[in-house]
């Protein structure tokens, strides 16, 4: 017989005590079966130990019924199955309960040890597919987002500190103010710059140099967020995070686009925090020092959510040492402070993006060129961690 902890966990439910004992005694040799006496207590066995697979609950019991802790037991273990044992009759209340709960399986008491046996098998074989698709579907959301990251690092590195920089200030800002889905904010603020990918590199170089643009080349730079949009849509699981670089150009009082009548909370968080970051940054590529660019970006009442601009503020004094490195030195996950030239002068990388494993081996890749690249390289002290994926719940 296989250890107990390689069984599958189950958790049953009742008001029964003997009926649960009956079950445990028949069902041991296949599963790792925990008992509750009553829906209170199954709610504090949730919290207990490894996750439950399979969660079976009685319909009629005293105090919280069925369908109440099987709408309760769905919140707190979602990937958990669950199923319906009862000898209640009553099909609208049965309805109920399967349609509240998401009931896998309905069982009518009495119910034989084979057919039970089979009930959870069945249970058991959905809980695993459902993990397995869930980690699937992780994996290629993960794949596919730093497979553009590290595209964009290689395409255009100014473009990739720009967002690291404004995910650097978002991060802040979400330190003090409350957001669902913080992952999601911090990375559709890191994949705003897609749309660099659409611009002629000369186009590109004057935006990442803060130079005036002709209207022709501004009209390309005002359509980057709708092709890093449509870059983005196609990935699973990231509609919020296109969402919010939809609305990045939509203005607090609702002016700028898509001009769709939205205006201050109705737009979606995401796009007033993109909006505020991302005007804060073209102030500090100007060259106006972080106090003056939030004093500025007061003085354009109505543009920006009140709360967010002043979290900015807060946030506003960089944190954190300088240091100098060689390039052998330099690690993945350490930020650049200052831009990366060649020993000529030319620019090689912007100041404030995090070093990824491209942009690591473009720097290297250059350092073997004869120009090379000028050390030392500054570096933050204290490099922030990239931007959690998702499943975080912080």
């Amino acid at each position: 017989m296989a250890a107990s902890s390689a069984l599958p966990r189950i958790l049953l439910v009742d008001d029964e005590p003997d009926l649960l004992d009956g079950l445990r005694r028949s069902l041991r040799r296949e599963f790792d079966v925990e008992t509750a006496v009553g829906a209170a207590n199954g709610l504090f066995a949730l919290g207990k130990g490894a996750p439950f697979e399979v969660i079976v609950s009685d319909f009629m019991m005293p105090g919280i019924n069925g369908a109440q802790f099987l709408t309760a037991a769905r919140k707190a273990v979602p990937t958990a199955t669950r199923m319906l044992l009862t000898g209640h009759t009553n099909l609208a209340d049965a309805a109920l309960t399967v349609n509240q709960g998401g009931v896998f399986r309905m069982l009518l008491k009495p119910v034989d040890q084979e057919t039970m046996c089979t009930a959870l098998r069945d249970c058991v074989a959905q809980h695993r597919l459902m993990v397995a698709e869930r980690e699937l579907l992780e994996q290629t959301l993960r794949g596919s987002v730093q497979a553009l990251t590290d595209v964009l690092s290689l395409v255009s590195p100014a473009a990739f500190g720009r967002g690291t920089r404004m995910r650097r200030v978002a991060s802040a800002i979400l330190d003090t103010v409350e957001a669902e889905d913080r992952w999601a904010m911090e990375l559709a603020v890191q994949m705003s710059q897609l749309g660099v990918v659409s611009l002629p590199p000369a186009v590109a170089e004057r935006l990442a140099a803060g130079a005036g643009l002709a209207p022709a080349e501004q009209a390309m730079v005002d359509r980057m967020p709708e092709v890093a949009e449509q870059l983005i849509s196609p990935i699973p699981r990231l509609g919020v995070v296109a969402e919010a670089i939809r609305y990045s150009r939509k203005g607090f009082d609702g002016s700028g686009t898509p001009a769709d009548g939205t205006a201050g909370e109705r737009i979606p968080f995401g796009g007033r925090l993109l909006r505020l970051v991302e005007d804060h940054d073209a102030l500090l590529t100007e060259g106006v020092s972080p106090l003056v660019a939030v004093a500025t970006l007061r003085s354009f009442a109505g543009r920006y959510d009140p709360a967010l601009l002043e979290a900015l503020a807060l946030a506003a004094a960089p944190a954190g040492g300088v240091r100098g490195v060689t390039m052998a030195e330099l690690q993945i996950g350490m930020v650049l402070a200052a831009p990366v030239t060649s020993l000529s002068g030319v620019l090689l990388v912007g100041g404030g993006p995090e070093v990824s494993a491209g942009l690591l081996t473009r720097l290297r890749n250059f350092a073997e060129l004869e120009d090379g690249v000028a050390e030392p390289l500054m570096v933050l002290d204290t490099p922030e961690v990239s931007a959690p994926g998702p499943g975080a719940t912080g």
